[in-house]
């Protein structure tokens, strides 16, 4: 019987997972889907779409409609979730099915992970590879090599997936360092720390070889020994945003070093508001386009956001607040999957007709998702999660469990910084924070099993 509450427990775990691209008849997908998945039929690198995840999703494409895909997203977390409970909590066995299980339900059912895991986008990637790496430095008694290689494995993908996640996994390996540095100068945790000194040098190096995969793909495919192109063009989406474009523009043209001297009435909406980043990136009648679009545009964007950066200080630094702070707010589910997703549809058509009936049919060309009833739930348990970590790790700290401390203390980090990378270095957006927050609820989770276990051990 316990066999078969925990092999029950865990089949329906994988279904609420898998339970948006289930309910929509096809795996769920995003503008930038086509970009990644196009990464094969092309003969350059993409802007902004990272090869090695477009490889993991062609992949597994088996043709059977990239749903191999999205079970190994689903299964990743799963095995996350099972070592979260070993190295953590100590469960083993039917404890540990169980657990995995049920905080997979519990995941699904109050935030929006499932929308991550079914779909074909690498911001899923972004959680597992945080959970991944700090589970490989913070260790475990009796874990093999091969579980710590496939941690290590899953660093590697989310690093080699997005730059926004190699920013992210270095800025916590530095946290974790600084930790770790710290540590050796208080007797009771100088064993911690150097048990913890070589596992922090494991997830340095998976860290170094998810981004080192992303030039060494682009050479064997393309024959190009380079990174994701188009970062500077990202970033001057958001000097348009806020206005700092407009006012280097209005300050220094005419000029002819800058195409866009000709365009600056451009840079605003009809209705004279700042032009946006989304609009100015995707728009087909951008000024971007009329300057060299993607391939062409990057020298003179890139001089501008230098110059801009060195003139303009003050500018930058209550734009990089503002949107810090935008970013922190928002939470909710469901961002940019509403949308027919044109790109996509025009890479099914020239490059996989076979798939254009099944994408054309799923409910999401229909705009039938129910995000704002999700997004009652979704939303102010991410909010209450987010600000429940930081008084959880502290009581966790005091109550001598301090693994539970850790993982509640780097997730309140990664929140955060990630806030920072993405509100500063883009624009602000819900999928930005919504694909981490999951990570709020699982260590509140662990934090709480922790302290209750602790409370039973005392009576």
């Amino acid at each position: 019987m316990r066999f078969l509450a925990v092999a029950a427990s865990l089949v329906l775990a994988l279904l609420s997972l898998l339970g948006p691209a289930l309910w929509n008849g096809y795996p769920i997908t995003f503008h930038d889907t086509g970009g990644f998945i196009s990464r094969i039929y092309e003969t350059e690198p993409g802007f902004g779409r990272a090869t090695p995840y477009g490889l993991f999703l062609d992949g597994l494409y088996w043709h059977l409609s990239f749903w191999p895909a999205i079970v190994v997203q689903s299964l990743i977390v799963l095995g996350l979730l099972a070592e979260t409970g070993r190295a953590l909590l100590g469960f083993r066995g039917t404890r540990l099915g169980l657990f995995t299980g049920s905080c997979a339900l519990l995941l699904a059912a109050v935030t929006g992970i499932s929308w991550y895991t079914s779909q074909l986008l690498p911001d899923l990637a972004a959680a597992t590879a945080v959970l991944a790496l700090f589970l490989l430095i913070e260790g475990r008694d009796g874990r093999g090599l091969a579980v710590s290689i496939l941690l290590g494995l899953v660093v590697i993908l989310g690093a080699a997936s997005h730059t926004g996640t190699v920013a992210l996994l270095f800025g916590l390996v530095l946290y974790k360092a600084l930790l770790i540095a710290g540590a050796r100068f208080h007797a009771p945790l100088r064993h911690w720390s150097r048990r913890t000194t070589w596992r922090l040098g494991a997830g340095g190096l998976a860290l170094a070889l998810g981004v080192l995969s992303v030039p060494l793909s682009n050479q064997a495919l393309y024959g190009q020994f380079r990174f994701t192109p188009g970062g500077d063009i990202f970033l001057f989406g958001r000097l348009v945003q806020d206005g700092i474009a407009s006012r280097f523009l209005a300050d220094h043209c005419p000029d002819p070093a800058f195409k866009l001297c000709d365009l600056q009435a451009e840079l605003y909406e009809p209705d004279g508001s700042q032009r946006n980043n989304d609009s100015f990136l995707w728009w087909g009648g951008s000024p971007l386009y009329k300057i060299g679009g993607w391939e062409g545009a990057g020298p003179e964007l890139a001089e501008i956001t230098r110059r801009s950066l060195i003139e303009y200080p003050g500018l930058h630094l209550a734009a990089a607040w503002r949107s810090f702070v935008g970013q922190l707010g928002l939470v909710a589910t469901g961002d940019g999957l509403n949308e027919t997703h044109w790109h996509t549809q025009w890479v099914f058509e020239r490059d996989m007709p076979q798939e254009l009936p099944d994408f054309m049919a799923a409910r999401q060309r229909d705009k039938s998702f129910p995000f704002e009833a999700l997004n009652i739930v979704h939303v102010p348990v991410g909010f209450a999660a987010f600000i429940a970590l930081p008084f959880l790790a502290f009581a966790c700290f005091r109550r001598g469990r301090a693994g539970a401390g850790r993982l509640a203390s780097l997730v309140f980090v990664t929140l955060i910084g990630n806030a920072f990378i993405c509100g500063v270095l883009s624009n602000p957006h819900d999928r930005y924070e919504s694909r981490l927050i999951w990570l709020a609820v699982l260590a509140c989770v662990v934090a709480g099993f922790s302290l209750w276990r602790e409370r039973q051990t005392d009576k």
